[in-house]
């Protein structure tokens, strides 16, 4: 009877045993699968090449209609980036500022290369670089409409309405400081200067852009459009292009190349060479002598 309670005994924990064995154990093979998964960064260190997705913007990026070659000033910036870096840029998918994030969840891209704005709410899903430069954005209105010379709370009203791209940076600006205003919502990889001919032939009332953007419209439409309240910007941001929120290694990278850039005049030099007339605010040096 001892001997069949023991054999009893010897029999269940051989089971628990294997059946620990079947649940838990990983064999190598298995313990590999886990650990192959390959960063973004490990994948551009393999293979040499950034895959840059990008929003077409002028001056920042120019797409010529003809030749389809890029150009502007985020051009020269990520491709000196990635010469820093011993790396190249594959110019690959064109997006709109709206839909960045939705890139990054289908792989389309490993870095938006594009200046665009921080916004909190984009940062809830994405990295951000160090800034590259930062970004003034006013009012422009129709050249004959006189409603707003005296304030700026004259475009918080409910007969006013606003013009502005799904999920981009003028949306918000509207939703926020605005929310009385109607907002007119405009495709994402419709041209920018769209909105302001939506000002311009009275489809909109107000959209907001910033000064040098707006003055480039005026040299090609003279007397069309004006800025109002030029010394009451309606948003100032930081201007950084965009990572995958999990790649940490590579902002790192990027990061450090990007200050190398600011502080060594590169980014200002980009500036002058694409856009002259730029209304450029610089990253202030992070130094003193």
């Amino acid at each position: 009877m001892k001997m069949n309670k023991i054999s009893l005994l010897s029999l269940i924990v051989s089971v628990i045993a294997m059946v620990s064995v079947f649940l838990f154990h990983k064999t190598p093979d298995k313990m590999e699968q886990v650990n192959a998964k390959e960063t973004i960064y490990e994948r551009i260190l393999k293979t040499g090449t950034i895959r840059c997705g990008y929003a077409l913007y002028a001056p920042l990026l120019i797409k010529d209609p003809n030749t389809g070659e890029l150009s502007g000033v985020f051009y020269d910036i990520a491709n000196e980036m990635a010469k820093e870096l011993d790396l190249k840029i594959e110019w690959g998918t064109e997006v709109g500022y709206g839909e960045i994030e939705e890139g990054f969840v289908s792989n389309k891209y490993d870095m938006f290369c594009t200046g665009a704005v921080v916004t909190p709410k984009r940062a809830k899903y994405v990295l951000y670089t160090t800034p590259v430069y930062f970004q003034t954005i006013f009012a422009w209105v129709r050249a004959n409409d006189n409603r707003f010379n005296k304030s700026l709370d004259s475009i918080n009203s409910p007969e006013i309405k606003i013009i502005a791209k799904d999920g981009d940076v003028q949306e918000i600006i509207a939703r926020k400081s605005f929310p009385k205003a109607k907002i007119i919502s405009s495709p994402q990889l419709l041209d920018y200067t769209q909105l302001l001919v939506d000002v311009q032939t009275g489809k909109a009332d107000v959209a907001f852009f910033e000064k040098s953007f707006g003055d480039n419209y005026l040299t090609n439409n003279p007397g069309t459009v004006k800025m109002i309240m030029p010394d009451q910007p309606v948003d100032i941001n930081p201007v950084s292009m965009m990572l995958p929120m999990e790649e940490s290694g590579l902002k790192s990278a990027v990061d450090a190349t990007l200050t190398k850039l600011v502080l060594n005049g590169f980014v200002t030099e980009s500036f002058r060479k694409n856009a002259p007339d730029y209304d450029l605010w610089s990253v202030a040096p992070r130094y003193r002598h």
